[in-house]
């Protein structure tokens, strides 16, 4: 029994050790694994050192590199404002070896239904500058002997179109003088010329001076963005009727009633437009005046116009939404703008025209620029000016109402013909009649060049000729008033 017992012990001790056995092989191998996995922390403890300081240097020199490249885009953007500067400059020098006063010509071409042209020559018309001479031929006439007379008068300006021109050529030939806008002067493109000569077309028309005219302001305005500048832009539409202001962009209800039968009002408005003119900051501004804000565009606060509505269009992928609904506002103000200004502005019938303005019209865009980088401000004018149409008052068949306004007429354009005259004449503003009509009145800060308050100025003279033989005698008084313009100096301008 004593060996069975110590044989039973025996068994239970081998037992317990071949037990302890395989749970110390099962621990071993445990043991194992986690010096397996305590080597590939090492490592990778290791590697991710190493790579802490790789990725420590590369921070290092991409924040050395991004400094660079800050650095560089301040100089460029210091080089940038310095060319610009000098494109100023550039451009200001070339304006006035131009002259601050200039004349350009178009002939209108013949339209359906038109018959006995005048005959004129466009000598240079070829040539790499564009031309600037015309040779108008007068129709024949018989001398007191009977024999016949051909006379041919020579006309030379900055410019001369001929009667397949566009008005995109037009414009082009003006866009030097309308960028000076953004860079601080005051401009000034006068329309002149007979009735149904073309100026509304041309100063109003598709791709005329006033649509674009904005679309390059506005570009000019955002490519400058980029130099740091920020620019406001407000526009204002009025007429002179019968030496009355009336605002285009109000409301047409407002003026007096007094319907002559045709569609056109008569009398003054009930609110009243005053023209001051600020002697220290040289300022022209207009009293109880509607503007349009065409740049930054107002929130949706009611203002007029309302913004446009982008729904239901598609967009680019790259495409700016907040940029595109801007320039869709611009876009909507512009044309609502222009819609609502031509609704309003009187047109009559006369025996010279179907649709004769019977008022000059003045669109008045203000754009005013700062930028924070260099502490610099500016602020420009663009005067466009579509004249109302000078007729004969035996010829237009006028009479009765449209006898005065044609009267009226053509006692406001003398008195622009006089207050070029004085200004050609060198004598100083203070003879200078510009209170003689409401028209240059408006525009003293504009016509007189560098005046006595500092306000400055450039002016074009737009002229538009009929190339009817018909109106040869209102075709050579407009060359004539051309040439008086061309003729004078209205000093240097200066920015403002």
């Amino acid at each position: 029994e004593g060996v069975e017992g110590l044989r039973k012990e025996l068994e239970e001790a081998n037992e317990s050790i071949k037990s302890l056995k395989t749970k110390l092989s099962g621990e071993e191998a445990k043991n194992a694994g986690l010096e397996q996995e305590k080597a590939s922390l090492v490592s990778k403890t290791h590697f991710l050192e190493g790579n802490q300081e790789a990725q420590s240097l590369e921070f290092t020199t991409m924040s050395e590199k991004l400094q660079d490249a800050l650095t560089a885009r301040d100089a460029t953007l210091d080089t940038l404002r310095k060319e610009e500067m000098l494109r100023r400059k550039l451009n200001a020098t070339i304006l006035e070896l131009r002259g601050n006063i200039r004349v350009f010509v178009r002939t209108r071409p013949l339209l359906t239904g038109e018959e006995s042209p005048s005959r004129v020559d466009y000598p240079d018309q070829d040539s790499l500058e564009g031309g600037k001479e015309m040779v108008v031929h007068a129709p024949t006439t018989l001398s007191a002997t009977g024999k016949e007379r051909n006379e041919a008068h020579k006309y030379a300006f900055d410019r001369v179109f001929g009667p397949g021109s566009a008005n995109t050529q037009v414009f082009e030939d003006c866009r030097d003088l309308i960028q000076s806008v953004v860079d601080g002067y005051n401009v000034s493109i006068l329309s002149y010329g007979q009735t149904g000569s073309g100026k509304t077309f041309g100063m109003s028309g598709p791709e005329g001076i006033i649509p674009s005219s904005i679309g390059l302001l506005m570009a000019e305005m955002q490519r400058l963005s980029e130099k740091g500048w920020e620019y406001s832009v407000e526009a204002s539409f009025v007429e002179v009727y019968n030496e009355t202001i009336n605002d285009l962009l109000g409301d047409a209800k407002t003026w007096d009633e007094g319907d002559s039968g045709d569609g056109s009002v008569r009398g003054k408005k009930k609110e009243r437009h005053e023209i001051h003119h600020d002697p220290l900051t040289g300022k022209t501004t207009v009293s109880n005046l509607s503007s349009v804000a065409l740049w930054p565009p107002p929130s949706n606060d009611g203002q007029w116009p309302p913004p446009a509505s982008t729904a239901g269009t598609a967009q680019d992928a790259t495409a700016d939404p907040e940029s595109d609904a801007a320039t869709s506002y611009t876009q909507k103000a512009i044309d609502n703008l222009l819609t609502t200004a031509m609704k309003n502005r009187r047109v009559a019938s006369t025996k010279s025209n179907e649709r004769s303005s019977r008022s000059h019209s003045i669109f008045m865009l203000t754009l005013k620029g700062s930028c924070a980088a260099t502490n610099e401000t500016s602020e420009g004018v663009l005067n466009l000016v579509d004249l109302a149409g000078s007729e004969r008052l035996k010829q237009s068949g006028a009479a009765g109402e449209r006898q005065k306004e044609t009267a009226a007429i053509n006692r406001s354009l003398s008195s622009l013909g006089d207050v070029i005259g004085a200004l050609a004449s060198g004598k100083g503003e203070a003879h200078v009649p510009y209170r003689n009509s409401k028209l240059t009145y408006l525009l003293q800060s504009s016509l007189g060049g560098t005046a006595a308050n500092g306000k400055s100025s450039r002016t074009l003279m737009l002229l538009h000729l009929s190339p009817l033989a018909a109106h040869w005698q209102e075709s050579r008084s407009s060359l004539l008033f051309g040439s008086k313009v061309l003729g004078a100096h209205i000093g240097s301008a200066k920015k403002k």
